[in-house]
């Protein structure tokens, strides 16, 4: 068995030192308790959206009057941010998911790396499928073949948010534990992450998921997407749920390791060890 964890938290827009305070402190935790696999939402370390203030992202140079320039946020990979949690992850030996937005050349990704015990990035997925009231307005779609990495806990897939309507498919067969970084924007409650995520998308590709979603700061902000926070085995059955909507939670669960035999050209390769470069 391996214990995983799911990181339920709020992120402040563009507050990336406050946010990455937040989510070490919240990994930390997280690996206290036995944890050695840890997904952080959608974001995590940028924030996705305000929704208590209406603001998004905008890739014109100084946004607008409604929205942030969302060079304020944006990180290379590898850069500042992977190598501070590549540290974090080889002093807690885990395997980590650091969503982030990513910014290469004059191109910005909502992306998720994945780190593992060495401190290295062993695969990074850039959203595939984007939401066009979201990301779809800043962000390039990513393409490429599926991130699935072979570890000693079986071989672990990347997926974000509204990637779940292709991606999910294209798991099958190749993970054995699906890390779903997610943004969700309502309607949002124990039947879709209790019922329909799980009857639809884990239990046909045979799978487990591990999902970690947002949160809001406060009652006052929550929204229907928010929380519902959830892990399920490869059957598709429900094993852990948060039915906060607000502040923050860790939620675990036992998950037994499967040694399925997968195709060679499943597995990516280390990418170069994370630089200084910011």
């Amino acid at each position: 068995m391996v214990r995983v964890a799911a990181v339920q938290c709020p992120s402040g827009m563009g507050k990336v030192a406050q946010n990455r305070e937040r989510l070490t402190r919240l990994i930390t935790a997280a690996a206290q308790h036995g944890a050695k696999i840890v997904v952080l939402p959608e974001c995590a370390l940028s924030g996705y959206m305000d929704l208590s203030q209406n603001i998004l992202w905008d890739k014109r140079p100084g946004g607008d009057s409604e929205n942030f320039d969302v060079r304020l946020a944006a990180e290379r990979i590898p850069g500042k941010s992977t190598k501070y949690f590549g540290a974090l992850a080889r002093e807690l030996q885990i395997y980590l998911t650091v969503p982030l937005i990513e910014v290469d050349h004059e191109s910005f990704y909502n992306a998720v790396v994945l780190l593992g015990p060495s401190g290295q990035i062993l695969a990074r997925h850039r959203k595939y499928n984007l939401w066009p009231p979201g990301d779809g307005s800043w962000a390039s779609a990513g393409g490429g073949a599926p991130q699935v990495v072979a570890t000693p806990y079986g071989m672990l897939g990347l997926m974000i948010c509204y990637d779940v309507h292709v991606m999910a498919a294209r798991l099958k067969s190749k993970a054995d534990i699906v890390l779903y970084s997610v943004g969700w924007y309502g309607p949002n409650s124990d039947g879709w992450f209790g019922e329909t995520f799980p009857a639809r998308y884990v239990k046909p590709n045979g799978f487990a998921v591990v999902a970690a979603n947002w949160s809001a700061e406060s009652t006052d902000d929550a929204w229907s997407g928010a929380g519902f926070s959830s892990i399920f085995d490869h059957q598709g059955n429900l094993l852990a749920m948060s039915k906060r909507t607000d502040g923050e939670e860790i939620l675990y669960a036992d998950l037994p390791i499967e040694h399925a035999a997968k195709s060679a050209d499943s597995t990516v390769h280390v990418m170069p060890d994370v630089s200084d470069e910011e």
